[in-house]
């Protein structure tokens, strides 16, 4: 089933869209836990990867215990403080506890661009980028729930109505002032405040269940046990959902607002975080570093462990006259470097700097040509997610 992003869809279908992939993606975790579980008896050896003595053991290691847990260690965390501080503003509701509550915001919402990369075991479970970051977000589905008090935030109609791009619309909807009216003296300012903590409470749950399932859950064990490369495995798993991501973030993130899918017409509400403006360009960089971060093995305090790159090299994996390795780490430099030169928000970039913003596109297409055609088939990985655009 390709990507269709559901903020282009005329509003009589975007629910059955959701509700259509919401139940696509339940039925698709069994059979992806299936064939993983298979994968674990069946392939410890690995058949379909290539033939080598490679340390995968030390990598998926490594990237368990480096990259993954503190990944999700810090962004729990983050999402706990974030729900303090919202709580705080919803108790006292004034322009300082607002800024304090846009501030943890921005930190959970960074600290999820980390994560976003592990969509596999218990990220899985939780649906967590489906939960967490459908975008655009519903004004109207907001507003109508906070109206009618009454709603369930676990229901997939209301996938555009929660996460970070609802948390964005109740923070940053209306300069202070009017803002902090609709928190205080508005006729439905109670609900508005239980919307907002429930909004965040929901987040703060789904990533504290993440954390908690690589750790006390016992999926740390899993994924170092699941050699090879095959389909489950953890190498598989990585390299699946790190092309899923690099995918999101060039269409999702740059693709939709810049028109590449509208026949040229800009759309720049669908912009990442549109309502706090700024700061779409912020978590658009925060996404490439997390995925280069994740190609190279690279924990956050700069150690560079074995990584995927590593992998390419001890398999000789070529590239034109030189290493698939460097053109992929290259390729990710000159994708940062494209989205750099764009000097606006991404908000207004997308009609002021059209050149800039084609110029980012195009250099993750040419990252995602390599990381998802040329990576796996010279590490024996089979690619099970499908786009909408033919990459």
């Amino acid at each position: 089933m390709g990507f269709i992003y559901p903020g282009l869809l005329p509003f009589s279908f975007k629910k059955q869209y959701i509700l259509m992939k919401f139940n696509f993606r339940k039925y698709s975790l069994v059979a992806l836990a299936s064939a993983a579980l298979l994968s674990s008896c069946s392939s410890s050896d690995g058949e379909s990867a290539p033939a080598d003595t490679y340390d995968r053991d030390a990598m998926v290691a490594h990237y368990a215990d480096n990259l993954i847990i503190p990944a999700y260690a810090t962004f729990s965390a983050k999402a706990e403080a974030m729900h303090t501080a919202i709580n705080a503003f919803a108790a006292t509701p004034t322009a300082v506890n607002l800024q304090a509550a846009r501030a943890a915001y921005l930190d959970a919402y960074t600290a999820w661009q980390d994560a976003s990369v592990f969509e596999f075991g218990p990220a899985s479970d939780q649906l967590l980028r489906t939960n967490l970051n459908i975008y655009p977000t519903s004004s109207a589905e907001i507003e109508a729930n906070i109206t009618a008090g009454t709603y369930d935030l676990q229901a997939a109609a209301n996938l555009d109505a929660k996460g970070f791009p609802a948390l964005d619309y109740l923070l940053y909807n209306a300069a202070d002032a009017t803002l902090l009216e609709q928190y205080t003296n508005a006729a439905n300012a109670a609900k508005r405040k239980k919307y907002l903590q429930d909004v965040s409470a929901l987040i703060k749950q789904r990533a504290a269940a993440t954390y908690q399932g690589w750790t006390n859950g016992g999926y740390t064990s899993t994924f170092k046990q699941a050699k090879g490369t095959a389909v489950g495995s953890a190498i598989g798993s990585l390299v699946n959902e790190l092309n899923q991501d690099i995918d999101n973030t060039k269409r999702n993130k740059i693709g939709f607002p810049s028109g590449r899918f509208s026949q040229g017409t800009t759309l720049p509400d669908r912009v990442e975080a549109y309502y706090s403006q700024s700061f779409s360009l912020e978590l658009l960089k925060r996404s490439i570093k997390a995925e280069k971060a994740v190609f190279m093995g690279m924990t956050t305090n700069g150690t560079n462990g074995p990584g995927l790159d590593d992998y390419l090299d001890y398999v000789k994996a070529p590239y034109g006259q030189g290493l698939l390795s460097d053109a992929i780490e290259q390729q990710f430099d000159a994708a940062l470097a494209a989205v750099n030169a764009i000097q606006e928000p991404l908000v207004q970039a997308v009609n002021t700097q059209p050149q800039a913003v084609t110029k980012a596109y195009d250099e993750l297409q040419k990252l995602i040509v390599l990381t998802k055609t040329d990576m796996p088939s010279a590490l024996g990985v089979t690619i099970t997610y499908n786009d909408s655009d033919g990459d």
